[in-house]
Parts: C-alpha cells; sequence; structure tokens
C-alpha cells in the first residue's frame, strides 16, 4: 500500500474532542458510583465505577467542576472525589470519607460561592462545613449540625447564597436559614420552622409506612426552587400534592401561596423546576410518571401541562436531573436499573421519552459535569501477526518487537484506559504495555492458566480479566493498577457449559456472557458486590439458556438491553432481553432473525441502532437495525467484501470499520454512517503473513 494511502486510511483515527461531559450516579442497592460519558445527543455511555459505602442517596458536583460529593446516610460520612477533567476519573482526596458529625445525611448542597456545603441528616437536622477550595476537605462550622425538625431528609440553596431551606419529613415542616457570608454558620429565621402543609389525616399504614407518626402530615420529602429564587415547592410524598411558597426577596421567610398544596398525584418523591423557570416536574414513584406544571410567573401557583402525567419510561422514577440548557431530562429509575433520557419541548414544556440505560442496581441521584474540556483518545488497531503485537501507526503499520516465543500469542483483548494489552496463545496470557509506539511485553507479565485459552474479556472498569478456557471453565483474575499483570484470584475454576468460544461484559459490568458452542447455550454470570468479580452463575434464574446451532458470538447493546447471538449452524441471530435484576435471558418476539450464512462474528454500533454480522460462508457483511424499543432486528442490508470476514472491530465513535478477512490475509477499513446505515469502502490492506486478531486501544484514554 502507497505511503499516502496508508495515511488516508489511519488518519480518520486522530482523537476528536467531545463537548458534552460526564455524569455521575449513585447506586443505591449495589453501593457504587457510576461515571458515565455525555455523548454530543445526550446520551449516556458506561465509564465504569467505584465502590461506595452503604446506602448513598445523593451526588454533588462542585460548582468549579472539580470535585463530586456522595454522602452515605448509614456510615454517616461525606466522600469526596477530585475529578479529572480529562476523562472522567475520580480520585479520592487525602482524608475522604470525611465523619459528617451528624446522623445519617441523605442529601448535600454546595453554597454557589463553593466554600460552604450543607447536608441534610435525617437523624440531626441541618449540617454545614467548611470546604477547602485547594484540597477539597470538609471541617464542620461552628454550631453544626444545625437544629431542624424530625427526618430532615432534603434541601436547597438560595441562587444568592443567603438562605438554606430544609424539609422535614416527619414534622411535616420547612427549616429555613440564613447564611453568614463569612463564615457559612446557619441561623433559623423569624418563624421557622414553618407548616408545610394542613396535616392532612392520612392512612399511613396503608402506604406500609406503620412507624410514621401523626405529626408527619403530608410527609414532605423534596424541596424545589425556581432559578430566580422567587418561588419554593415541597413535594408530599403521602398527600399526593406539591406546597408552594413565594419566598420575601429581603428576608427571605417563606409564605404559603394561594391554591396551595397543588395536587400532583401519588407519591411524588423528586420534583425540580425547569431551568427556564416555567415549568415544574414530578417525579410520581408508584405510577412510573412525571407529572409536569406550568408555572405562573406573578403568582408562583402550579397548572398541570396538557398530556401530563408523562410516562416517565421505567418502574420507580426518583430522580430528576436537567442538563444546563434545560433541553434534557434524566430519570433515574430505582426499581428498574435504569437511566431514562427524555427531551422537553422548548414552547410547550412536554416531554418526549428518549434512550434507556440499564445501570447498576438501584440508581438514586445523578449529576451533570457539563462543557468540560473532555478529549477523546487517539484510537489505534493492535493486531496479532505471527505471535507478534503489531501497531498500526496513523503512517503505515509497524511491528513491535518480536514477543519470546513462549508468550506468542493468536487471540488479542485490551484494557479501557489504554495502557495494557492481553494476548492468549495456548495455556498463557501475555500482558504487553501500550503506548504510541507499539506493544511490549511486561517484565514477570506471563500468565499460565493451565488450559488453552479461547476467549478473554476485561471489564469497563479494568479491575478483571477473565478468560474462558478449553476445559469448559471461566477464570477471573485481579489486574495489578500499575503493572496491569493479572493475578488470580480464584480457589477453584467456575465451570461453564461444553466448549466456550467466547465471553462478553455487558457496558456496566454487572453480567458476563458465555457462548458455549458444544451444547448449544449461554451461561450468564453476576457479580456478588459492586467490588467483586462475575462469578457467581446465575442457575436459580435459568442459566444456561439455549440458543440455536453452533452459537460463536454474543454482543450486548450499549444500554445493556439486549443481547444478540450469531448461531453459525443455523444461519440466524438470536435476538434476547437482558433482566434488569438477573441477567436473565428471554428470547424476544421474532426471535431468531435471518441473516448471513455461518455468523461468525457480531458488533453492535455504539448508538445502539445497528448490529454487524460478519459470516465465514460468504463475502459480506449483513448490517440490521435494531429495533431500540423492542430489541427486534431488521432484514439485513448486504454489503459485499472482496472474500468472507472473521473479524469486525468498530472504534468507540462508531465511524471507522475494520474488517479482517477469514483467512487473516486481508484487511478492510470502511466509513460508517450511522444516519443511513452506510458502509463506504475506503482502503484495503494485503498481508504478507496472516493476522490472527485484532481489537481497538484507545492510546492515551487515562492519565493515570
Amino acid at each position: 500500500m502507497r505511503r499516502g494511502a496508508a495515511a488516508l486510511l489511519l488518519g480518520l483515527l486522530a482523537g476528536q474532542a467531545l463537548a458534552a461531559g460526564f455524569a455521575f450516579g449513585v447506586n443505591g442497592l449495589d453501593f457504587s458510583l457510576s461515571r458515565y460519558r455525555v455523548q454530543d445527543d445526550g446520551s449516556l455511555r458506561h465509564l465504569g465505577h467505584l465502590p461506595l459505602d452503604k446506602a448513598t442517596p445523593a451526588v454533588a458536583i462542585h460548582p468549579s467542576g472539580e470535585f463530586v460529593l456522595v454522602p452515605s446516610k448509614t456510615a454517616s460520612n461525606i466522600a469526596v472525589f477530585r475529578l479529572d477533567r480529562h476523562d472522567g476519573e475520580l480520585a479520592p482526596v487525602a482524608g475522604s470519607p470525611f465523619p459528617a458529625q451528624a446522623t445519617s445525611p441523605f442529601a448535600v448542597i454546595f453554597h454557589p460561592s463553593g466554600r460552604y456545603v450543607y447536608a441534610a441528616a435525617r437523624f440531626s437536622g441541618v449540617a454545614g462545613y467548611a470546604f477547602d477550595l485547594q484540597s477539597g476537605a470538609l471541617t464542620p462550622l461552628p454550631g453544626s449540625p444545625y437544629v431542624a425538625g424530625e427526618r430532615t431528609r432534603a434541601l436547597v440553596m438560595h441562587p444568592s447564597g443567603h438562605f438554606v431551606y430544609a424539609v422535614n419529613g416527619y414534622s411535616n415542616t420547612l427549616s429555613a436559614y440564613a447564611v453568614d457570608p463569612a463564615t457559612g454558620v446557619l441561623s433559623p429565621l423569624p418563624g421557622s420552622p414553618f407548616p408545610v402543609s394542613d396535616g392532612e389525616v392520612i392512612d399511613y399504614r396503608s402506604l406500609g409506612m406503620a412507624d410514621v407518626p401523626p405529626t408527619a402530615g403530608g410527609i414532605p420529602y423534596d424541596v424545589a426552587m425556581d432559578p430566580a429564587g422567587r418561588f419554593l415547592y415541597v413535594a408530599n410524598w403521602a398527600a399526593a400534592s406539591v406546597s408552594g411558597f413565594r419566598l420575601d426577596a429581603r428576608t427571605g421567610v417563606p409564605r404559603p401561596m394561594a391554591g396551595s398544596p397543588f395536587y400532583t398525584g401519588f407519591n411524588p418523591y423528586r420534583l425540580r423546576v425547569h431551568p427556564s423557570g416555567r415549568w415544574l416536574y414530578v417525579a410520581q414513584y408508584a405510577s412510573a410518571e412525571i407529572a409536569a406544571h406550568a408555572i405562573d410567573a406573578e403568582s408562583g401557583a402550579l397548572m398541570p401541562l396538557p398530556g401530563s402525567p408523562f410516562p416517565s419510561g421505567a418502574k420507580g422514577p426518583v430522580a430528576l436531573t436537567f442538563s444546563a440548557d434545560g433541553h434534557r431530562l434524566y430519570v433515574s429509575h430505582y426499581d428498574a436499573n435504569a437511566i431514562v433520557l427524555h427531551t422537553v419541548d422548548p414552547p410547550t414544556g412536554a416531554l418526549r421519552q428518549g434512550p434507556r440505560l440499564q445501570t447498576r442496581p438501584g440508581p438514586w441521584d445523578l449529576a451533570l459535569a457539563e462543557d468540560l474540556p473532555t478529549a477523546m483518545a487517539e484510537p489505534r488497531l493492535l493486531g496479532v501477526q505471527e505471535g507478534r503485537a503489531v501497531m498500526l501507526e496513523v503512517v503505515g503499520a509497524t511491528p513491535a518487537p518480536r514477543l519470546p516465543a513462549a508468550s506468542r500469542g493468536r487471540s488479542l483483548v485490551t484494557g479501557p484506559h489504554g495502557r495494557f494489552a492481553y494476548l492468549a496463545e495456548g495455556g498463557r496470557v501475555t500482558t504487553l504495555a501500550l503506548s504510541a509506539k507499539g506493544a511490549v511485553p511486561v517484565a514477570g507479565g506471563v500468565l499460565s492458566t493451565g488450559h488453552p485459552v479461547r476467549a478473554m474479556a476485561v471489564d469497563v472498569n479494568g479491575w478483571y480479566l477473565y478468560t474462558v478456557n478449553d476445559d469448559d471453565t471461566l477464570l477471573a483474575y485481579a489486574i495489578d493498577r500499575d503493572s496491569g499483570i493479572p493475578r488470580s484470584i480464584q480457589r477453584a475454576p467456575v465451570r461453564t457449559g461444553r466448549g466456550p468460544q467466547s465471553v462478553t461484559l455487558d457496558p456496566a459490568a454487572r453480567y458476563a456472557f458465555v457462548v458455549n458452542t458444544g451444547d448449544d447455550s449461554v451461561d450468564v454470570f453476576r457479580y456478588l458486590d459492586s467490588r467483586m468479580p462475575l462469578l457467581i452463575d446465575s442457575r436459580k434464574y435459568g442459566s444456561p439458556f439455549a440458543t440455536g446451532k453452533h452459537p460463536t458470538a454474543l454482543a450486548v447493546t450499549p444500554d445493556g438491553r439486549y443481547a444478540f447471538v450469531a448461531n453459525a449452524g443455523d444461519d440466524d441471530i438470536s435476538a434476547y432481553g437482558i433482566h434488569h435484576q438477573t441477567g436473565a435471558l428471554s428470547a424476544l418476539p421474532g426471535s431468531p432473525f435471518a441473516t448471513g450464512h455461518q455468523p461468525v462474528g457480531l458488533v453492535v454500533h455504539p448508538s445502539g441502532r445497528w448490529l454487524l454480522v460478519a459470516s465465514s460462508g460468504e463475502p459480506e457483511i449483513r448490517l440490521h437495525a435494531i429495533e431500540t424499543e423492542l430489541g427486534a432486528l431488521g432484514a439485513g442490508r448486504k454489503f459485499a467484501l472482496p472474500a468472507p470476514a472473521k473479524t469486525l472491530r468498530l472504534d468507540v465513535e462508531g465511524k471507522s470499520l475494520w474488517v479482517l478477512s477469514q483467512d487473516g490475509r486481508r484487511l478492510w477499513h470502511y466509513a460508517f454512517d450511522s444516519a443511513k446505515g452506510q458502509l463506504q469502502r475506503l482502503g484495503e490492506r494485503v498481508l504478507s503473513r496472516p493476522m490472527a486478531d485484532l481489537a481497538w486501544v484507545a492510546v492515551g484514554e487515562s492519565r493515570k
């Protein structure tokens, strides 16, 4: 190939700036903090997660965008992380987590200056802290915690920074405080605490809340304020209503609005005012709906919007998070392990449901760090050619130094941070250190698996390497953060079905799927908790699951909702829904779907809209449209190849596709137009020596 043509092939892979930023979500059932990249279209992509202390109901981002805070209501502490705005990585600051010096912090907010933090502590009132802008350390303020009512649960800061308001769930009151700008110390406003509603008579036992005292009234659960600081709203969980208050601009004292409380629907859990100040949205937990209200610009009174309530998109909505421009609303669903993206119609405030992302268990809150100077890594192709790791450079292809004979490999997998790759040959796996210049073996990095490795996978965190082996076992290894070397963590192998052919992890690293060619099945393995590898099988949930004849590969959609299995013996694709709590597979209506002859390779486009299939029995790629709400596959569109293919590799943005021929001697490059579902051939390389495998590596994605 001419040098200029090679530059054309690979020059398209240079890193591009991303505009959107990051998002961080706490998972109450998993005790973890998930990291997401916010794509240009607003959708979220999993970047990994961090284990946390138990019961973490909230997350907040410092006004500077430099720090992320997470309270634990069970451990009564507050974790502080420093945010790397280049790649979204989080590192605990020195001393984190900090003792809350208050019992059961449930929510946290920052002062606009970033110098103070306030927490709603369920059994201590409102706690206040000085925040060190350099170190991120928290220091309790004098007099903290400050007296409030019973079961303080949520709080909000006035945009001026002069006042703080907190709701007390079991005393049916609103506590209001003035903020000393010099010290951050809180002092109660005259008349505080203020009654929230008229003290409705409610049968708490019918709500499964037998321990609620009679003073709770409607049980105020959440509080929100309009951007101008004129109006304040309280969600009354047991009273199906929202109480509205007008705020005195000088004193901060709240006064009930005429017509308050306003009916909104059963079990209002969380409420937020749109960034424009025109609309109020309420998450209705029991009905899985979002009640939307117009806000009267003069009085603050609420009026239901036409079409309200809108479906939330899943069970148990508990958190509402707007993008800064107000065009998008993210709804976290605790019961469904899902975040659903809605778009907001600018003229009317109506909601239109969009993509749904499956998360780790119990997503409880989400915070956005938008418009950060993030950068995309420079993606490169790494290949295996006669036992050598070959890094394809921007110009031409430069082989790395030849590996020792004992570590020559045929299959390849890369870690998520662009630092390490793993090369398997027989019963050995060699660790490779990666850089823009190539791949070199790590000293002491040869791992013996005992039996020949058939396939490998690394989780999205880069914590574990999984191998499936020809003795019908799954092995897991912990990856050393610094050296990249995997270390055994199992006392005994985990059994799989017969003839395991591939291992695939879902995007949130919740489940591992092993395709077994010998008995036409898929095994599902799950985690024990957020710190553990995927070694617990799901037999009590139906695993293993039947496939078609001679399954060869499995792919999962980026949202974690659907899995597709290539059945080489039936020339079709089995399509499954993935259960959000167990990982169990259920066949989708219409499955299996016909595809090319002897499918051997699958890849799902990052948008989740397309499935690409390579077939060993005919020279073509089949491109199937994915019905994103149902998972069904459209009839495959054929794209002719010069010869049959065995491997498809699509870059992280879904714009560049590389195809390796069945004999390993030809490499084709295509541009992929995801809007039209079109492939455009850019070039071909004929290889003098066959290539065994390919993998993408994002060199420089992390600065660890």
